[in-house]
């Protein structure tokens, strides 16, 4: 699925109920001129949704992520301030450094687009219901249909993001648990980078 494609969805979801409210206010655009706003407004969703997740506990490098709190534990980093973004510099080296397993990576990559995309249909879903509700006296049953079926659609595939972030956690965490020394190599490596760094005289 490309960007296009991701970000055009969401904002689809947005036009319809955002049509309403402008009807309501005397202003009616073509559907065309709309159609073709579904492509920003969704970028729009999506960058929100980004900003979120990345504002959330430092999104990839969250230390409480399955994956890193491992890294964490067995790596007994978890007095260092820096513990989540050295768990994920030690994820990333050996995850990304393996050619053998680049179907995992393009498999995890498809997991994380369908959760951000997933997520922003569903803050779509929330603000098209918000606008439906602001634009109800235009056209009152075409409201009442946006209100019956949006907030179900915006539950639904909100639960989907949730479980899909759910499944791809457990098998980060078992990827990391069943390749322990692999990491293990990786941290040794960036540990004794760090000493070296430390000892220069320079």
């Amino acid at each position: 699925m490309t960007e296009l494609v991701r970000w055009m969805v969401p904002g689809l979801v947005l036009v319809a109920p955002l049509h309403l409210l402008l009807t309501r206010c005397g202003v009616t655009p073509p559907w065309p001129l709309l159609a073709s706003a579904a492509l920003p407004f969704g970028f729009v969703l999506h960058q929100i949704v980004r900003w979120r997740f990345e504002a959330h506990d430092n999104g990839f490098r969250s230390p409480q992520r399955a994956a890193l709190a491992l890294i964490i534990k067995r790596g007994n980093l978890s007095q260092r301030l820096d513990r989540g973004d050295l768990a994920y510099q030690i994820y990333e080296t050996v995850f990304y450094q393996r050619p053998e397993w680049q179907a995992i990576r393009d498999h995890a990559h498809r997991c994380q687009d369908q959760r951000f995309l997933s997520s922003s249909v569903a803050l779509a879903c929330a603000a098209g219901t918000v606008l439906s509700l602001l634009g109800v006296g235009a056209q009152p049953s075409l409201a009442l249909l946006y209100l019956l079926i949006l907030p179900p659609i915006g539950l639904v595939v909100r639960a989907k993001s949730r479980q899909t972030v759910t499944a791809l956690e457990l098998f980060d965490r078992a990827l990391v648990l069943n390749n322990w020394p692999l990491y293990e190599a990786a941290l040794q490596l960036i540990a004794g980078r760090e000493r070296a760094s430390f000892s220069d005289p320079r």
